[in-house]
């Protein structure tokens, strides 16, 4: 046997080998986008969820400021939750429309 007979061997499993580690770079660049999308997505959701709280947190607190300098308990407390949450669902909307437009802005540079 002389190595001219083992050089289409060779150069076929070089070949082969070459397309299993393009599709395993293709498999890990995947997984990589989806945790990134993942975190980023996770980060999205508690963002909003603290924004709303703060807002809650808020907005009751100067209602029930306002009812202990007015001695109205607990109306301006209740006016000021409804406020909270009108003012955090407002907010929420807000980020929300960031973020879309934020990942819709990568989607049309990478696509």
């Amino acid at each position: 046997m002389t190595d001219k007979d083992q050089l289409p061997k060779a150069s076929a499993e070089l070949e082969s080998l070459g397309k299993r580690l393009d599709a395993e770079l293709r498999a890990a660049k995947i997984e990589e986008e989806i945790r990134r999308t993942a975190t980023q997505a996770l980060g999205g959701g508690f963002r909003i969820a603290v924004e709303m709280l703060a807002a809650l947190v808020v907005g009751t607190g100067l209602g029930y400021m306002a009812d202990q300098m007015l001695g109205t308990l607990p109306w301006f407390m209740v006016a000021g939750i409804f406020l909270g949450f009108a003012a955090g669902v407002k907010n929420m909307i807000r980020s929300a429309e960031r973020m879309h437009a934020k990942r819709d802005g990568e989607d049309e540079k990478t696509g």
